[in-house]
């Protein structure tokens, strides 16, 4: 039987993208999956989902793609939009969804944002995968191992630069942390800001899904790599890595003894 497994969206849905990430990822893996997505916003209209718009400036909040009239959204192409909500609002929606999973026989469930959220805002009885939680786990572990790290964080827009500085200096450890931001990455102006500043020990980039989109470039990832000369780490590649450990059966690891 296929292993049910729920993604949730910060937006409207479908990323049809995202889907066809997560089964493939999880297929090379050895797994056989059902991919079913929710998202936080499907079933408002644009008018109910505007009253919980604000400003980056006006507090926390959450980037999210819903449809619109726009001729050409610069990620996603016609008739998508990006905006910003209250990040209050936007976790009781994601709580909802994952409920909704559960009730669905979900049996792990990743969510697609790269966020921070606060402590234990969200509850599941079945797996959950947070890749903020992620991202922030393997800087610890590298920073607390070398004494200090040097981190290029690449971010989609500057929506919300002030509160991506603020998650940054959040945790105790990132003391050992050197973050270095760089702001659009699928435009390469990340790039060229950050071109300069290294070399860097590692590149994270602070969006989920970058690199997906239907217009993102080909060769996004790799051209991170290469002009920065670091690996580069994405929250979507860390969700799926994980999930594979949390999912039965056990990764077959004796196939690859040769002797």
């Amino acid at each position: 039987m296929p292993v049910k497994v729920g993604i949730i969206t910060t937006g409207q849905s479908p990323r049809n993208e995202y889907v066809s990430f997560h089964t493939n990822a999880l297929n090379a893996m050895g797994l056989d999956v059902v991919v079913s997505e929710k998202a936080c916003l499907d079933g408002l209209s644009r008018a109910e989902i505007a009253k919980h718009e604000i400003l980056p400036a006006e507090g926390l909040g959450i980037g999210c793609y819903v449809h619109n009239t726009t001729p050409d959204d610069r990620r996603m192409g016609a008739g998508w939009e990006e905006i910003f909500v209250t990040q209050s609002w936007y976790l009781e929606r994601a709580q909802a969804a994952i409920d909704a999973h559960i009730a669905e026989g979900a049996e792990i469930i990743l969510m697609c944002c790269a966020e921070m959220y606060p402590e234990g805002a969200l509850q599941s009885s079945v797996p959950l995968l947070l890749p903020y939680q992620l991202m922030f786990d393997l800087v610890r572990r590298q920073a607390e191992a070398r004494g200090k790290i040097k981190l290029a964080l690449l971010l989609p827009t500057e929506w919300h630069i002030d509160q991506d500085r603020a998650t940054w200096t959040s945790q105790p450890w990132m003391d050992k942390v050197e973050p270095h931001f760089g702001i659009g990455i699928a435009t390469g102006e990340a790039l060229d800001q950050l071109e300069g500043e290294g070399p860097f020990d590692l590149a994270l980039i602070w969006g989920y899904g970058d690199g997906l989109a239907p217009h993102d470039p080909e060769t996004l990832l790799a051209d991170i790599s290469s002009r920065l000369g670091c690996p580069v780490v994405t929250p979507n590649v860390l969700n799926v890595f994980n999930a594979r450990t949390l999912i039965s059966p056990a990764w077959p690891e004796r196939i690859h003894v040769r002797h």
